[in-house]
Protein backbone atom coordinates (compact mmCIF):
# COMPACT_ATOMS: atom_id res chain seq x y z
CA UNK A 1 0.00 0.00 0.00
CA UNK A 2 1.48 3.70 -0.68
CA UNK A 3 2.87 5.79 1.74
CA UNK A 4 0.12 8.55 3.17
CA UNK A 5 1.49 12.00 4.02
CA UNK A 6 0.99 13.06 7.23
CA UNK A 7 -0.93 16.91 7.97
CA UNK A 8 1.85 18.09 8.44
CA UNK A 9 4.10 16.95 5.05
CA UNK A 10 0.99 17.94 3.18
CA UNK A 11 1.06 21.56 4.57
CA UNK A 12 4.75 21.94 4.26
CA UNK A 13 3.92 20.64 0.41
CA UNK A 14 1.44 22.99 -0.49
CA UNK A 15 4.14 25.89 1.30
CA UNK A 16 6.57 24.58 -0.76
CA UNK A 17 4.04 24.64 -4.17
CA UNK A 18 2.74 28.33 -3.39
CA UNK A 19 6.25 29.63 -2.59
CA UNK A 20 7.42 28.06 -6.01
CA UNK A 21 10.10 25.46 -4.54
CA UNK A 22 8.16 22.96 -5.48
CA UNK A 23 7.68 22.43 -9.51
CA UNK A 24 4.62 21.84 -11.17
CA UNK A 25 3.34 20.57 -14.08
CA UNK A 26 2.26 24.27 -14.95
CA UNK A 27 5.89 25.91 -14.49
CA UNK A 28 6.51 23.73 -17.86
CA UNK A 29 5.87 25.05 -20.94
CA UNK A 30 5.05 21.61 -22.64
CA UNK A 31 4.03 22.31 -26.16
CA UNK A 32 0.42 20.82 -26.64
CA UNK A 33 1.38 18.22 -30.55
CA UNK A 34 -1.69 16.86 -32.69
CA UNK A 35 -4.03 20.01 -32.69
CA UNK A 36 -5.13 21.91 -35.63
CA UNK A 37 -7.16 24.84 -35.34
CA UNK A 38 -10.67 24.46 -36.71
CA UNK A 39 -12.14 27.42 -38.51
CA UNK A 40 -15.96 26.84 -38.21
CA UNK A 41 -16.10 29.59 -41.15
CA UNK A 42 -14.77 27.37 -43.52
CA UNK A 43 -16.23 26.58 -46.61
CA UNK A 44 -14.98 23.13 -46.69
CA UNK A 45 -16.67 22.66 -43.78
CA UNK A 46 -19.87 24.47 -44.60
CA UNK A 47 -19.80 22.33 -48.24
CA UNK A 48 -19.38 18.89 -46.21
CA UNK A 49 -21.89 16.38 -46.72
CA UNK A 50 -24.30 14.89 -49.64
CA UNK A 51 -26.32 16.89 -51.65
CA UNK A 52 -29.12 15.39 -52.86
CA UNK A 53 -30.47 17.33 -55.54
CA UNK A 54 -27.53 18.38 -56.85
CA UNK A 55 -27.08 14.53 -57.38
CA UNK A 56 -30.33 14.35 -59.39
CA UNK A 57 -30.07 17.54 -61.07
CA UNK A 58 -26.21 15.62 -62.20
CA UNK A 59 -28.66 12.40 -63.34
CA UNK A 60 -30.68 14.62 -65.34
CA UNK A 61 -27.97 16.13 -67.74
CA UNK A 62 -26.27 12.94 -68.01
CA UNK A 63 -29.52 11.85 -69.78
CA UNK A 64 -30.25 15.15 -71.65
CA UNK A 65 -26.47 15.51 -72.57
CA UNK A 66 -26.58 11.97 -73.52
CA UNK A 67 -29.24 12.14 -76.17
CA UNK A 68 -27.76 15.62 -77.83
CA UNK A 69 -24.04 14.40 -77.48
CA UNK A 70 -24.97 11.21 -79.52
CA UNK A 71 -26.98 13.33 -81.65
CA UNK A 72 -24.58 15.55 -83.05
CA UNK A 73 -21.63 12.72 -83.88
CA UNK A 74 -24.17 10.23 -85.11
CA UNK A 75 -23.35 7.62 -82.90
CA UNK A 76 -24.46 5.70 -79.57
CA UNK A 77 -22.66 7.75 -76.54
CA UNK A 78 -22.79 7.19 -72.95
CA UNK A 79 -22.68 9.61 -70.61
CA UNK A 80 -22.61 9.35 -66.39
CA UNK A 81 -22.05 11.21 -63.52
CA UNK A 82 -19.30 9.75 -61.94
CA UNK A 83 -17.96 11.91 -59.18
CA UNK A 84 -18.81 15.22 -56.97
CA UNK A 85 -16.06 16.56 -54.81
CA UNK A 86 -15.36 19.69 -53.30
CA UNK A 87 -11.39 21.22 -53.94
CA UNK A 88 -9.64 24.59 -53.18
CA UNK A 89 -9.27 25.88 -56.40
CA UNK A 90 -5.89 26.32 -56.87
CA UNK A 91 -5.63 22.66 -56.48
CA UNK A 92 -7.73 21.95 -59.14
CA UNK A 93 -6.73 24.19 -61.72
CA UNK A 94 -2.56 23.03 -60.45
CA UNK A 95 -4.07 19.36 -61.52
CA UNK A 96 -5.13 20.20 -65.42
CA UNK A 97 -2.78 20.07 -67.96
CA UNK A 98 -2.06 22.04 -70.89
CA UNK A 99 -3.23 22.71 -73.43
CA UNK A 100 -6.73 22.12 -71.75
CA UNK A 101 -10.15 22.29 -73.30
CA UNK A 102 -11.19 25.27 -70.88
CA UNK A 103 -14.89 26.85 -71.40
CA UNK A 104 -15.81 29.79 -68.94
CA UNK A 105 -19.68 30.19 -68.53
CA UNK A 106 -22.11 31.94 -66.35
CA UNK A 107 -25.21 30.17 -64.68
CA UNK A 108 -27.55 33.87 -63.50
CA UNK A 109 -28.97 34.70 -61.35
CA UNK A 110 -26.14 32.80 -59.78
CA UNK A 111 -22.95 34.97 -59.31
CA UNK A 112 -19.55 34.57 -60.86
CA UNK A 113 -18.09 32.01 -63.03
CA UNK A 114 -18.58 28.40 -63.86
CA UNK A 115 -15.81 26.33 -66.29
CA UNK A 116 -16.39 23.16 -68.43
CA UNK A 117 -13.27 20.98 -68.99
CA UNK A 118 -13.52 18.56 -72.12
CA UNK A 119 -10.47 16.41 -71.48
CA UNK A 120 -8.19 16.40 -74.39
CA UNK A 121 -8.26 12.93 -75.76
CA UNK A 122 -12.11 13.33 -76.04
CA UNK A 123 -11.32 16.52 -77.94
CA UNK A 124 -9.66 14.55 -80.38
CA UNK A 125 -11.82 11.52 -80.13
CA UNK A 126 -15.23 13.75 -81.23
CA UNK A 127 -13.34 14.91 -84.42
CA UNK A 128 -12.55 10.94 -85.36
CA UNK A 129 -16.57 9.76 -84.49
CA UNK A 130 -17.59 12.75 -86.61
CA UNK A 131 -16.19 12.34 -89.51
CA UNK A 132 -16.28 8.36 -89.51
CA UNK A 133 -13.37 7.14 -87.78
CA UNK A 134 -13.47 4.08 -85.77
CA UNK A 135 -9.68 3.97 -84.57
CA UNK A 136 -9.01 2.57 -81.29
CA UNK A 137 -5.48 4.38 -81.12
CA UNK A 138 -6.68 7.21 -78.45
CA UNK A 139 -4.61 10.07 -79.35
CA UNK A 140 -3.45 12.77 -76.59
CA UNK A 141 -3.15 16.18 -77.47
CA UNK A 142 0.44 17.28 -75.56
CA UNK A 143 2.88 20.02 -76.88
CA UNK A 144 1.06 21.55 -79.54
CA UNK A 145 -2.52 23.50 -79.55
CA UNK A 146 -5.94 22.31 -80.81
CA UNK A 147 -6.53 22.83 -84.46
CA UNK A 148 -9.31 24.67 -85.76
CA UNK A 149 -11.83 21.88 -86.53
CA UNK A 150 -11.18 20.71 -83.06
CA UNK A 151 -11.76 24.04 -81.78
CA UNK A 152 -15.16 24.58 -83.75
CA UNK A 153 -16.84 21.03 -82.47
CA UNK A 154 -15.37 21.34 -78.98
CA UNK A 155 -17.27 24.45 -78.66
CA UNK A 156 -20.65 23.18 -80.39
CA UNK A 157 -20.57 20.30 -77.64
CA UNK A 158 -19.62 22.62 -75.11
CA UNK A 159 -23.08 24.85 -76.16
CA UNK A 160 -25.02 21.86 -76.51
CA UNK A 161 -24.35 20.73 -72.83
CA UNK A 162 -24.82 23.91 -71.50
CA UNK A 163 -28.13 24.07 -72.65
CA UNK A 164 -28.92 20.69 -71.08
CA UNK A 165 -27.34 21.78 -67.69
CA UNK A 166 -30.05 24.20 -67.72
CA UNK A 167 -32.50 22.14 -68.69
CA UNK A 168 -31.17 20.00 -65.93
CA UNK A 169 -31.57 22.85 -62.82
CA UNK A 170 -34.87 23.90 -64.08
CA UNK A 171 -36.93 21.60 -61.87
CA UNK A 172 -34.88 22.83 -58.96
CA UNK A 173 -34.08 26.21 -59.46
CA UNK A 174 -34.25 28.37 -62.85
CA UNK A 175 -30.89 29.57 -64.35
CA UNK A 176 -29.85 31.06 -67.90
CA UNK A 177 -26.39 29.77 -69.00
CA UNK A 178 -23.74 31.88 -71.48
CA UNK A 179 -21.11 30.79 -73.00
CA UNK A 180 -18.24 33.65 -72.03
CA UNK A 181 -14.69 32.22 -73.68
CA UNK A 182 -12.69 29.43 -74.20
CA UNK A 183 -9.00 29.20 -73.13
CA UNK A 184 -6.38 26.37 -73.39
CA UNK A 185 -3.92 27.56 -70.54
CA UNK A 186 -5.62 26.43 -66.92
CA UNK A 187 -3.66 30.12 -65.52
CA UNK A 188 -5.79 32.02 -67.71
CA UNK A 189 -9.03 30.53 -66.69
CA UNK A 190 -8.98 31.86 -62.75
CA UNK A 191 -12.65 32.11 -62.35
CA UNK A 192 -12.38 32.61 -58.51
CA UNK A 193 -8.77 33.17 -56.41
CA UNK A 194 -7.17 30.27 -55.90
CA UNK A 195 -8.28 29.50 -51.75
CA UNK A 196 -11.77 29.52 -52.83
CA UNK A 197 -13.92 26.15 -52.82
CA UNK A 198 -15.50 24.82 -56.02
CA UNK A 199 -17.68 22.13 -56.61
CA UNK A 200 -15.86 19.40 -59.07
CA UNK A 201 -18.55 17.18 -60.96
CA UNK A 202 -16.85 14.65 -63.29
CA UNK A 203 -18.71 12.62 -66.33
CA UNK A 204 -17.81 10.11 -67.71
CA UNK A 205 -18.21 9.97 -71.62
CA UNK A 206 -18.07 6.56 -73.20
CA UNK A 207 -17.70 6.31 -77.00
CA UNK A 208 -17.33 3.18 -79.12
CA UNK A 209 -13.71 3.04 -79.18
CA UNK A 210 -12.66 5.47 -76.45
CA UNK A 211 -13.62 7.20 -73.12
CA UNK A 212 -12.60 10.80 -72.42
CA UNK A 213 -14.68 12.80 -69.26
CA UNK A 214 -16.16 15.94 -69.50
CA UNK A 215 -15.52 17.87 -65.55
CA UNK A 216 -17.91 20.95 -64.74
CA UNK A 217 -16.34 23.47 -61.72
CA UNK A 218 -19.00 25.83 -59.89
CA UNK A 219 -17.80 28.10 -57.08
CA UNK A 220 -19.08 27.56 -53.78
CA UNK A 221 -19.92 31.07 -53.90
CA UNK A 222 -22.40 31.01 -56.56
CA UNK A 223 -24.32 27.98 -55.14
CA UNK A 224 -24.27 28.96 -51.53
CA UNK A 225 -27.87 30.78 -51.80
CA UNK A 226 -29.12 27.60 -52.62
CA UNK A 227 -27.58 25.30 -50.90
CA UNK A 228 -31.01 24.53 -48.75
CA UNK A 229 -32.17 23.21 -51.89
CA UNK A 230 -29.34 21.38 -52.76
CA UNK A 231 -29.58 19.75 -49.49
CA UNK A 232 -32.88 19.18 -49.39
CA UNK A 233 -34.20 15.07 -49.29
CA UNK A 234 -37.19 14.09 -50.80
CA UNK A 235 -38.28 11.12 -48.45
CA UNK A 236 -41.32 10.44 -45.87
CA UNK A 237 -42.05 7.97 -43.32
CA UNK A 238 -42.63 5.47 -46.51
CA UNK A 239 -38.96 6.59 -48.15
CA UNK A 240 -41.08 7.92 -51.39
CA UNK A 241 -40.10 10.36 -53.70
CA UNK A 242 -41.67 13.81 -53.54
CA UNK A 243 -44.59 13.73 -56.55
CA UNK A 244 -43.70 17.11 -57.33
CA UNK A 245 -40.41 16.66 -58.18
CA UNK A 246 -41.34 13.76 -60.11
CA UNK A 247 -44.01 15.61 -61.93
CA UNK A 248 -41.89 18.77 -62.68
CA UNK A 249 -38.99 16.26 -64.25
CA UNK A 250 -41.72 14.04 -66.13
CA UNK A 251 -43.11 17.66 -67.43
CA UNK A 252 -39.63 19.08 -68.59
CA UNK A 253 -38.69 15.84 -70.02
CA UNK A 254 -41.84 15.05 -72.10
CA UNK A 255 -41.90 18.71 -73.77
CA UNK A 256 -38.32 18.84 -74.70
CA UNK A 257 -37.46 18.31 -78.12
CA UNK A 258 -35.65 15.35 -80.20
CA UNK A 259 -34.08 14.91 -83.44
CA UNK A 260 -35.54 12.00 -85.41
CA UNK A 261 -33.41 10.74 -88.76
CA UNK A 262 -34.66 8.40 -90.65
CA UNK A 263 -31.38 6.22 -92.09
CA UNK A 264 -31.65 5.83 -95.51
CA UNK A 265 -28.55 3.70 -95.76
CA UNK A 266 -24.93 3.34 -94.86
CA UNK A 267 -21.96 2.46 -96.83
CA UNK A 268 -17.41 3.11 -96.19
CA UNK A 269 -15.40 4.98 -98.59
CA UNK A 270 -12.12 6.00 -98.96
CA UNK A 271 -11.21 9.71 -98.71
CA UNK A 272 -10.24 9.86 -102.17
CA UNK A 273 -13.68 8.45 -103.21
CA UNK A 274 -14.90 11.25 -101.60
CA UNK A 275 -12.84 14.22 -103.13
CA UNK A 276 -13.96 12.88 -106.48
CA UNK A 277 -17.39 12.83 -106.01
CA UNK A 278 -19.80 15.25 -108.46
CA UNK A 279 -22.76 15.94 -109.76
CA UNK A 280 -24.74 13.22 -110.96
CA UNK A 281 -22.15 10.15 -109.57
CA UNK A 282 -24.26 7.37 -107.75
CA UNK A 283 -23.43 6.12 -104.30
CA UNK A 284 -24.44 2.56 -103.34
CA UNK A 285 -25.65 1.79 -99.90
CA UNK A 286 -25.01 -1.32 -98.11
CA UNK A 287 -28.48 -2.53 -97.82
CA UNK A 288 -30.70 -4.14 -100.15
CA UNK A 289 -34.25 -2.27 -100.97
CA UNK A 290 -36.45 -4.22 -99.10
CA UNK A 291 -35.01 -3.82 -95.93
CA UNK A 292 -36.48 -1.25 -93.48
CA UNK A 293 -34.92 2.01 -92.56
CA UNK A 294 -33.39 2.41 -89.26
CA UNK A 295 -35.28 5.50 -87.32
CA UNK A 296 -32.60 7.13 -84.63
CA UNK A 297 -33.59 9.24 -82.10
CA UNK A 298 -31.00 11.78 -81.11
CA UNK A 299 -28.58 9.90 -82.80
CA UNK A 300 -30.33 6.11 -81.01
CA UNK A 301 -31.82 3.25 -82.91
CA UNK A 302 -35.23 3.14 -81.58
CA UNK A 303 -37.66 2.04 -84.62
CA UNK A 304 -37.73 0.35 -88.03
CA UNK A 305 -40.22 1.20 -90.83
CA UNK A 306 -40.64 1.56 -94.51
CA UNK A 307 -40.65 4.98 -96.01
CA UNK A 308 -43.61 6.71 -97.92
CA UNK A 309 -45.54 9.61 -98.34
CA UNK A 310 -48.11 11.49 -95.56
CA UNK A 311 -50.22 14.56 -96.53
CA UNK A 312 -47.76 15.79 -99.10
CA UNK A 313 -44.45 14.88 -97.05
CA UNK A 314 -42.21 12.40 -96.75
CA UNK A 315 -42.97 9.94 -93.98
CA UNK A 316 -41.87 6.23 -92.23
CA UNK A 317 -44.74 3.46 -91.55
CA UNK A 318 -43.29 2.14 -88.17
CA UNK A 319 -43.15 -1.92 -88.63
CA UNK A 320 -40.51 -2.39 -85.92
CA UNK A 321 -39.74 -1.42 -82.77
CA UNK A 322 -36.01 -1.82 -81.59
CA UNK A 323 -35.66 -3.69 -78.14
CA UNK A 324 -33.04 -1.61 -75.65
CA UNK A 325 -30.00 -4.20 -75.15
CA UNK A 326 -29.96 -5.25 -71.71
Amino acid sequence: MGQVLSEGEVDALLKGVGEGEVPTETDQADEVTGVTAYDLTSQEKIIAGRLPTLDIINQMFSRLFRQSFSGMIRKAVEVNAVSTDTVKFGEFLRSLPSPSSLHIFRMEPLRGHGLMIVESKLVSAIVDTFFGGSTTKEEVIKDRDFSGIEIRMTKNVVAAALEDLEKAWKPVHEVHTNYVRSEVNPQFAAIVPPTDIVLVIVFEIDLEFTSGSVTISIPYAAIEPIMPKLKATFQSEEQEVDRVWVSRVREEMLTTEVEVVAELGVTEITPERFREWKVGDTIMLGNDTTDPLVVKVQGMPKVKGFPGVSRGLKAIQVTEIIEREG
